[in-house]
């Protein structure tokens, strides 16, 4: 028990180095943990778990897939099929998956954490709206819209009756812009999309996940021909992304090409004398 409570004690700041955004000093961390503690599968899996993710957000998908099905295998043996922790890795190996293209795969494990789940923690708890949210990403993926918007409503409709925000409702926000974007309900998703980036200014202030809201959002605005916001609102979230380290990445990239289409627009628009 000494071992485990020592073991826990490590765990905690290696896996902390991912929320720092240093994945791959997680796995470093990690890897050297599971080296000390070789006797331990729980620690094994639930390090696993770490670098899974962690290799996942280093656009490693096939590293994070082998890393989470061991996870899983390991704490469905250690904890059971019903355990929060072994509910979680199901998400997230399921998650995973769609870095693959194994949308279909995907659906099948999430659908099953979204039932076990259900049945070990009750239909309005927060663990179900946890796996709600996950499951709609994979409908989404299949251009299933319906399916993915009534998954996160109903997990918004579960967090919003907790009484407090939870930072899972700037993601279904989010997404439920976006779902608005492809119907061409523009003005709807715009509004779903302020509404995520009020809600991330006020639980996370300056975040990468503010800034990709914000990005999203001058996204929405571009689509709709209000260039003067959208460039604005680009501008805001890629000052954003540079001010964190995070101007290199992908997602801050992908916005300043946008940022750079707006500029364009608003030239072209500009009356000529």
């Amino acid at each position: 028990m000494a071992a485990q409570r020592q073991w826990l004690d490590e765990l905690r700041p290696a896996l902390d180095l991912m929320k720092q955004g240093q994945p791959q000093k997680c796995i470093e961390a990690l890897e050297a943990l599971v080296a000390r503690y070789p006797g331990d599968d729980l620690c094994r899996a639930l390090a696993l778990d770490g670098m899974g993710r962690a290799n996942f957000a280093l656009q490693r998908p096939d590293a994070a897939v082998q890393a989470l099905q061991e996870s899983l295998a390991l704490l469905r043996a250690t904890m059971g099929p019903t355990a929060p922790m072994t509910l979680g890795a199901m998400q997230n190996l399921a998650h995973a998956l769609l870095g693959l293209e194994k949308v279909e795969e995907s659906l099948d494990l999430g659908r099953e954490a979204l039932r076990l789940t259900i049945e070990a923690c009750g239909a309005d708890s927060p663990q179900v709206a946890e796996a709600q949210l996950r499951l709609s990403s994979a409908y989404y993926r299949k251009r299933d819209f319906d399916r993915a918007e009534s998954l996160m409503l109903s997990a918004k409709e579960i967090w919003e009756k907790q009484g407090f925000c939870v930072p899972q409702l700037g993601v279904c926000l989010n997404n439920l812009g976006r779902i608005c974007e492809e119907r061409g309900q523009l003005a709807e998703g715009i509004a779903l999309h302020r509404q995520a980036v009020a809600l991330r200014r006020e639980l996370l202030g300056e975040h990468e996940e503010t800034a990709f809201s914000l990005g999203n959002l001058g996204v929405a605005l571009a689509s709709a021909g209000q260039w003067d916001e959208a460039a604005a609102t680009l501008q805001d979230s890629v000052s954003m992304y540079d001010r964190l380290g995070l101007g290199m990445g992908a997602e801050a990239q992908g916005y300043k090409k946008n940022l750079e289409i707006c500029h364009q627009a608003r030239a072209a628009a500009a009356p000529t004398a």
